[in-house]
């Protein structure tokens, strides 16, 4: 019993400073240039995470140095910026679901034959697995809309 709490903060210390590494790279990138000529659709991402301004036209601004973002229909970027944001976190959500399934194949392989181990452990995978499939068919819908809104 003792180990299973053990195990049980691990994973839960891991996940919550997963997330935060997660969440201040993402809030952290910048697009800021070195100078006008610097390639401003640098879409370089930590572990898949898009930026803030995914869904936005990125140009260098020749004056200033620094990229300008604008909406690529011409109107307001505050849509852009929200499908980003919800871009953002159903990859964080997909994430989870993958430490989560991690948790669950830990929690059946050390069941030691207990059949209500073994039950918690393949629960756990299977409501991980669903809920990285709705992670990932959402973000593909989130993608689909901020086409949609780009036309």
């Amino acid at each position: 019993m003792f180990l299973t709490k053990r195990i049980k903060y691990f994973f839960i210390s891991f996940s919550l400073s997963a997330s935060m590494v997660i969440l201040v790279s993402t809030l952290s990138s910048t697009v800021l240039a070195a100078d006008a000529s610097a390639n401003c659709t640098n879409t370089t991402t930590f572990l898949g995470i898009p930026s803030w301004y995914e869904y936005l036209n990125v140009q260098p601004d020749p004056s200033t140095h620094v990229c300008q973002t604008t909406a690529p229909n011409g109107g307001n970027p505050i849509p852009f910026v929200g499908l980003a944001v919800i871009d953002i976190l159903l990859r964080v959500a997909a994430l989870v679901a993958l430490i989560f399934v991690v948790y669950g194949g830990f929690r059946f392989a050390t069941a030691q034959g207990s059949p209500d181990a073994i039950s918690k452990g393949k629960k756990t995978v299977v409501n991980a697995l669903v809920g990285l499939v709705i992670a990932v068919l959402a973000s593909q819908i989130v993608k689909f809309a901020a086409y949609l809104l780009s036309k």
